[in-house]
């Protein structure tokens, strides 16, 4: 009888353990963004998809800016389809640099900022936090010669989802594109 009790016991502890693992797997969303240019396309040139999985929104609407001459300027992305929504991307080129040299290494020591891997330098990934107190992911990326700024800014991150990666992998598909490019 006390062998019955035991193994009762045994497999309720391995049914909780087993139950309480696999939802802590499930809180982690680690899907790559692929292709952050695929279509179908916001602004011309986000990837949709991409959108979808770094925000979580399934409704949303995202607004695109043009410089003069057509080239891509910003894109921001609004969850819902009503007219006051929660922020959740912008990404936006800044021709020239509206931040000097000193001001960006500024809030990058005051963010706690990381340099971007080699590749992808200079600029940096940090976070902080916006008015409401939601935590807001960046990257901030720039020329050599510091004319172009290229932000990204993931302001309402999906759940399970490392905002700051996310930020960081828009800034490697999008760096050749508008940092390099007349796009």
């Amino acid at each position: 009888m006390r062998r019955k009790v035991s193994l009762v016991y045994a497999a309720t502890i391995l049914s909780l353990t087993a139950a309480c693992s696999s939802s802590l797997d499930t809180a982690s969303d680690t899907r790559p963004l692929g292709s952050v240019t695929a279509s179908p396309r916001e602004c011309d040139l986000i990837s949709a998809n991409a959108i979808q999985i770094a925000t979580g929104f399934t409704d949303y609407r995202a607004l695109g800016t043009k410089m003069s001459g057509g080239k891509f300027a910003s894109c921001s992305v609004i969850g819902g389809l009503a007219l006051e929504g929660e922020l959740g991307l912008v990404i936006k080129i800044h021709e020239p640099s509206p931040v000097s040299p000193e001001g960006l290494e500024n809030t990058k020591v005051a963010t706690g900022g990381n340099d971007l891997p080699a590749g992808l330098r200079p600029g940096f990934a940090s976070q902080r936090k916006d008015a409401t107190g939601q935590v807001v992911a960046f990257v901030y990326g720039w020329t050599p010669d510091y004319q172009r700024l290229l932000s990204i800014e993931v302001t309402k991150g999906a759940p399970g989802r490392d905002s700051v990666a996310d930020a960081v992998e828009f800034f490697r598909q999008l760096k050749p594109l508008l940092l390099t490019s007349s796009r």
